[in-house]
């Protein structure tokens, strides 16, 4: 059978129906492209062997950020972009890698950043959209777990009462909230403009969970006003959010509110797209499907179409349905196939 494969329409939308990729492999390819997958975030290095996605639970984080990794490699990128699009799925986003000291403000964080600059313009010139990343020196992901949801799926949930009392890590030490918003402010005023000058916007994920401070590290973007101040610090089309409807709710906010705010200002520049239950504003929360929480989805599909938001909304989270694969085939496509038929309901 040929690699190459023909998107069976022509039809554009707005809205665009996404999916982060960990590999390049044809299985992982064909089956995202077969569920109405169009767009992909793609892996920063070339890997054609299907890897297993992470796990419902992920690891509680207890050291540092590593060192910078080098930065990524042109030719590597195009070869990338090209085996996507091969199978009539269009690359538009990369993860951005941040590295310990840039996010920890230690000495040699300005040679870190050049790499930074330098992965920004080879994906601007590989023809990708926008670069995401997070900016946080300790993420509490020790506090999830799993319950049992509808039917019996796993469900991932999470509990600060859990991890409220863990001490800090030496390694990583204490940081105020302060001082991870210089760093953060640092890190903006280095790179946005060679994000403006590549043509590529970033997008910054809050901060999820998003408790105030986890092991003495501070959680900086985690607040409606945490992303108002976000996109202020450098007022740009460069600096944008990585969206995130399940934070949203979390936070106890209006999704579809939050949504038509900064979508009308051009500031969404990418999207998560899940569901939860909040038993406490930002500490207390399980992760549910999409039509079992209290987010209403097709009020933020509608406000993305509303807004003017033409950008790439990929599922998050799945949760674990009975004798699936192990890289949540069968929980992706439920996902995938609600998203497509919400975006072609508010799109058509």
């Amino acid at each position: 059978m040929s690699t190459t494969i023909q998107a069976s329409s022509t039809r554009t939308y707005q809205v665009k129906i996404g999916k982060q990729i960990a590999d390049l492999s044809e299985s992982s390819l064909r089956f995202y492209r077969q569920i109405g997958v169009e767009e992909v975030g793609v892996p920063s290095r070339y890997v054609d062997t299907p890897r297993s996605s992470r796990p419902l639970v992920p690891p509680a984080q207890e050291r540092p950020h590593g060192p910078q990794a080098p930065a990524y490699d042109r030719e590597e990128q195009r070869r990338i972009c090209d085996r996507v699009r091969a199978f009539a799925l269009e690359p538009t986003t990369i993860s951005l890698p941040l590295s310990g000291r840039i996010v920890m403000g230690q000495h040699g964080r300005d040679d870190d950043l050049a790499t930074v600059r330098r992965c920004i313009q080879v994906v601007g010139a590989a023809g990708l959209r926008t670069l995401t990343y997070n900016f946080t020196a300790l993420r509490a992901s020790a506090g999830y777990y799993l319950v049992e949801g509808r039917g019996g799926a796993a469900y991932r949930a999470f509990d600060n009462t859990r991890i409220a009392d863990l001490p800090p890590i030496p390694a990583v030490g204490t940081h105020t909230r302060e001082e991870m918003w210089d760093r953060l402010e640092y890190f903006l005023k280095a790179v946005v403009p060679a994000a403006e000058d590549a043509g590529v916007r970033l997008a910054q994920h809050p901060c999820d969970p998003p408790v105030p401070v986890f092991r003495g590290v501070a959680q900086p973007v985690r607040t409606l006003a945490d992303l108002e101040r976000l996109v202020t610090i450098v007022d740009s089309p460069a600096n944008t959010l990585f969206l995130d409807t399940g934070v949203l709710t979390e936070m106890g906010e209006s999704a579809p509110d939050v949504i038509r705010a900064f979508g009308r200002r051009g500031r969404i520049g990418m999207v998560h797209f899940r569901n939860v239950r909040v038993l406490e504003p930002y500490t207390r929360y399980v992760e549910t499907f999409h039509d079992d929480g209290d987010t209403d989805m097709a009020a933020c599909m509608r406000a993305f179409f509303e807004s003017g938001y033409d950008g790439m909304v990929e599922p998050d989270h799945t949760p674990g349905i009975v004798d699936d694969t192990l890289d949540h085939h069968a929980g992706w496509g439920f996902a995938v196939g609600q998203l497509v038929a919400l975006r072609n309901a508010f799109g058509g």
